[in-house]
């Protein structure tokens, strides 16, 4: 990590003499699930009653999302065309199905005969720095190329899991086929920012007008970390019937036989291969619009199509009109889709002539538990500067 500090600050000093150029900081980080509101949330700490569990489980959908993100960048722009960044990028994100939520809540009892399905079971989580190269590659197309420091990732996936109860209670019987690749934990919490593996990025947006407006179409986060040989790596299928465990002589029963049992669930975790993992990062895809209206009260609006491979069960859609006073902008959007209960987002802008300030949220609802799925704040600062001749 300090390697790319200093790559990218040398980098800076050699640029000091550009005409004109900028140097801005952004910062967010957010809390966000598709599924229970904060009221509800706030009722189901502790014990929870029949009610409250009946609650809980009304509220999920079939997929359920929920997901943590921070990210951190410092971005350098000369007005040559060319930029320079340097980032950090740490996130989580689970999908889960509602009939396993149901069978950790309900237990099995209730659903004798039934053969759950308990699939999808994803999780991805990860943290890496990303030094990135930009450049106007002509007036509507800009690219990016960037190195990738893996810290630390985990990657999980059930592809297929069900759970049977017999109706007259006398088995029951899982079905489980899964696999998971996790980076070396060693000093997890002591070293966050440890060099677990390293790799590449590219990036591309394409801009022209139409219509008095804007149209963007960009990809990023194409690229891949190769993981060191440290990694674990777990390929499992398994499949598991109790019959309850039988004693005949109660002066012969001892705890043998119960870890017996317990040995033979043990045996499927015992597959687990250290060697060098390739993962693949969650390529974004966007599509933007941009669109004056002239009017006094909203002056314009933006829709915006974004789909995250292997995080969003379907793209997120989102739609935001704003208004310019002076060098302000306030910008209302509302969306749906993606990792997110559908909601609305605010941001404000103020533009000076040497200082930019912007701050904004994902989740405006947050002020109204009924309707607040998750939190969330950004901040970015940008100063532009330039030398007298």
């Amino acid at each position: 990590m300090p390697k790319y500090f200093s790559i990218f600050f040398v980098a800076l000093s050699l640029s000091a003499y550009s005409q004109e150029s900028s140097l801005e900081f952004n910062t967010d980080i957010g809390l966000f699930n598709s599924s229970i509101n904060s009221q509800l949330l706030s009722q189901s700490y502790g014990f929870l009653d029949v009610k409250e569990k009946s609650n809980i489980i009304d509220a999920l959908k079939a997929e359920n999302n929920i997901a943590f993100e921070s990210n951190n960048a410092i971005i350098y722009q000369n007005k040559k065309g060319w930029g320079l960044s340097l980032s950090n990028h740490i996130g989580a994100y689970a999908t889960y199905s509602k009939s396993l939520v149901e069978l950790s809540l309900l237990g099995n009892t209730p659903f004798k005969g039934e053969n759950l399905k308990l699939d999808p079971f994803d999780i991805t989580a990860f943290n890496y720095s990303q030094l990135d190269f930009s450049c106007q590659w002509s007036k509507k197309i800009e690219m990016s190329v960037g190195l990738l420091l893996g810290h630390h990732f985990l990657d999980a996936t059930v592809n297929e899991g069900s759970f049977y109860t017999d109706p007259q209670a006398a088995l029951i019987n899982y079905y489980v086929d899964y696999e998971v690749h996790y980076s070396d934990t060693t000093d997890l919490l002591q070293k966050p920012l440890k060099n677990n593996g390293y790799g590449s990025v590219f990036g591309i947006t394409y801009k022209d007008s139409i219509s008095n407006g804007q149209i963007e179409l960009s990809i990023s986060d194409l690229g891949f970390i190769r993981w060191n040989n440290k990694t674990s790596n777990m390929y499992i299928e398994s499949q598991y019937e109790f019959e309850g465990i039988n004693v005949d002589d109660f002066l012969s029963f001892s705890d043998s036989i119960i870890r017996n049992e317990i040995d033979s669930l043990k045996l499927d975790l015992q597959s687990n291969i250290k060697e060098s993992y390739t993962w693949q990062l969650p390529t974004s895809f966007r599509l933007r619009i941009n669109q004056p209206l002239y009017n006094s009260i909203i002056q314009g609006y933006s829709l915006s199509i974004e789909h995250r491979t292997k995080l969003y069960i379907i793209p997120k859609l989102t739609l935001e009109v704003f208004k310019k006073i002076k060098q302000h902008r306030l910008a209302l959007g509302y969306h749906t889709g993606g990792v997110e209960y559908n909601g609305f987002q605010f941001s404000y802008l103020y533009g000076g002539k040497k200082t930019h300030f912007h701050i904004y949220t994902k989740q405006f609802n947050a002020g109204i538990p009924s309707v607040n799925y998750g939190l969330h704040i950004g901040i970015g600062i940008k100063r532009v500067f330039s030398n007298s001749k």
